[in-house]
């Protein structure tokens, strides 16, 4: 019965150790870009999309192998409590082999159900990659935009600077110039005043010439009907003469 445990635990050593091969090989592949990759990637999500026969062999080779761990674990701890009730008789050597070869296989089993999570936690997230590569790019290129439109933002900003500056250098002649020419308004406004002040004395002496000129006539007038009267009058004093 001993022997056969044994040759049973050999063979259950040597199919975890393959399976162990296997998965390790299955991660390699799922971690770097190889051929198989793509198609081990289908292969699982087959599996998992798959709700029957595949996932029912997982699941039962995954319970099975959670089965034997249990044993093992109480094969070892009935050992132990063995060992401690004699009292100082020790192990024989088959117990002792039947403990080593139940810590073996705990510590087989424990890495191959370790590397089942790894397998599955790697397939989610290389699953969930093309969608986070698809985020990054979408908040790269947002990240770009978002840098053309400051840059642009800040070009604006330098132009609106300097056609403020260059406003502000037209405004500064602009109202020097107003100023010159409130100047020479002011000036040409003098200059007006004082003409008209002249032109106004210019008619105030053209009417005055006027009144001399009428006053002159009216003299003159009457000095002729004088000389004319005086003629009637004395019309042989001209023959005299």
């Amino acid at each position: 019965m001993v022997q056969l445990l044994l040759i049973l635990g050999q063979g259950l050593v040597y199919l975890l150790c393959a399976l162990i091969f296997s998965e390790m090989v299955l991660i390699m592949t799922l971690l770097f870009d190889a051929p198989m990759t793509k198609m081990a990637i289908l292969e699982l999500d087959s599996l998992k999309l798959n709700q029957g026969k595949g996932l029912l062999i997982v699941k039962i080779v995954t319970g099975t192998l959670f089965l034997v761990l249990m044993a093992n674990f109480y094969s070892v701890l009935r050992i132990t409590m063995k060992n401690r009730t004699n009292e100082g008789g020790g192990l024989n050597p088959t117990e002792e082999v039947l403990k080593s070869m139940n810590i073996l296989q705990i510590s087989l089993i424990g890495i191959v159900l370790f590397l089942v999570l790894m397998i599955d936690s790697l397939h989610h997230y290389i699953r969930g990659l093309p969608s986070l590569v698809m985020a990054m790019e979408a908040a790269k290129t947002q990240n770009q935009s978002f840098r053309k439109e400051k840059t642009e933002s800040v070009q604006k900003l330098n132009t609106m600077v300097q056609e403020k500056d260059t406003l502000r250098t037209k405004l500064k002649y602009l109202e020097s110039e107003c100023e010159s020419e409130a100047n020479e308004a002011n000036k040409a406004r003098a200059e007006a005043e004082a003409l008209r002040q002249e032109s106004e004395e210019f008619l105030k002496e053209y009417d005055r010439l006027l009144a001399d000129n009428q006053n002159f006539r009216n003299q003159s007038k009457l000095v002729e009907q004088r000389f004319t009267k005086q003629s009637i009058s004395h019309p042989n004093d001209k023959k005299n003469l």
